[in-house]
């Protein structure tokens, strides 16, 4: 009789607990959607999607190369926010079947400085993915003179070369001039403005004049800033890489690279993915670098430990002799220092219209919001 009993009550047991298991299967539901940049085509992979309840994390994921996610949730009343760095979108939403809220863009984005060059334009990268009042055009970020008391209409250039062509890089879009009144030396010499920047760019062609101050860029980042500079801008790194000895080493001459464009290996399977996924750019993980200045400044070496270097190809550069030499190089690279990051890269851009964006404006929109986040 007690074997019986104890048989009906582990089988009771079994019932109540499947019952509860499936109580609990009903319960978990999905939200789906997609992470954008403003312009509604270019979508964030690898941001943060969580999902609060009274301040808690309830259930979190990250975007895939596309830009999707999928959320298992309980029914209940959250805050969803979705985050690539402070480039983010949050909303309140009730969950009480699965629910598909599509295509999501950004509507909160960093504090971000633009240090005009000659020969580079990140400010219509970030342009074209969005970052202006819909309305009036404005640039959503500041646009800061690089060369002050210098009329950058009236120097000759003769160093920019470009598919076989001497030329200097100009902006068509006349909304993407400098916009601020101070310049880079009132930056330079103030730095609580400084400070209330998230990011700052220093286009490649930048005055060299201040690079003996870099040591308040150095500060900037150490508290936590995101310094962003190519090619001829190096110089401005040289405090926050003790003068070439940590994270990436200058190669000397300076300004010797004399290559124009490379194949380069796409060093990153999820950068690799996200351009071929959605812009079909990667074929053989491979991408045509045809950006550089003539006179680059090439990166001798890095510190694997402390950096990591996103693209490596065949380029050639002289050495102090200048006899030309043929080699593999990398070409761009992101590294933690203190409580802020840098990116740095041998090439840059030369995206001269907002409705054409090249495959190397591609990779350095993935490189600015990856080095965003440094959550």
């Amino acid at each position: 009789m007690k074997f019986y009993v104890f048989v009906i009550l582990a089988c009771l047991t079994l019932m109540t607990c499947s019952k509860d298991d499936s109580s609990d299967d009903s319960q978990k539901l999905t939200i789906t959607g997609k992470f954008l940049a403003p312009n509604s085509n270019d979508p964030i992979s690898g941001a943060h999607v969580r999902a609060y309840a009274n301040g808690e994390i309830k259930s979190q994921t990250t975007t895939n190369p596309k830009g999707e996610f999928a959320l298992p949730i309980n029914q209940g009343d959250y805050n969803l926010v979705i985050n690539k760095g402070k480039f983010k979108v949050e909303q309140n939403i009730n969950v009480d079947r699965s629910v598909d809220l599509d295509s999501l863009v950004f509507n909160t984005l960093p504090n971000i400085a633009v240090v005009t060059g000659y020969y580079d334009n990140i400010e219509s990268v970030l342009y074209s993915i969005g970052l202006f009042d819909p309305v009036s055009g404005e640039p959503l970020f500041d646009i800061i003179e690089g060369n002050q008391g210098v009329s950058r209409n009236s120097i000759q250039h003769n160093k920019h070369r470009h598919h076989g062509s001497l030329e200097r890089n100009t902006n068509s879009n006349p909304l993407l001039l400098p916009n601020v009144s101070y310049n880079f030396g009132d930056l330079m010499d103030d730095p609580e403005l400084m400070a209330t920047y998230d990011i700052v760019f220093l286009n490649c062609g930048v005055s060299d004049v201040l690079e003996s101050d870099s040591g308040v860029l150095e500060n900037y980042v150490s508290n936590g800033g995101i310094l962003y500079a190519t090619d001829w801008a190096s110089g401005y790194l040289d405090a926050i890489t003790n003068s070439g000895a940590n994270y990436i080493t200058p190669y000397v001459p300076e300004k010797s690279g004399t290559s124009t464009s490379t194949v380069a290996t796409i060093l990153s399977e999820d950068l690799d993915e996200w351009l071929l996924q959605n812009f079909n750019i990667s074929i053989d993980e491979t991408v045509l670098i045809d950006d550089f200045l003539y006179s680059w400044q090439v990166i001798d070496s890095y510190d694997p430990n402390t950096a990591v270097a996103w693209l490596n190809g065949p380029v050639t550069y002289r050495d102090g002799s200048n006899i030309e030499i043929s080699e593999n190089k990398d070409l761009a690279f992101t590294f933690l220092h203190g409580d802020g990051a840098v990116l740095y890269s041998s090439f840059h851009t030369e995206n001269n219209s907002v409705e054409e964006v090249t495959d190397v404006e591609r990779v350095m929109q993935y490189l600015v919001f990856e080095m965003s986040d440094i959550e």
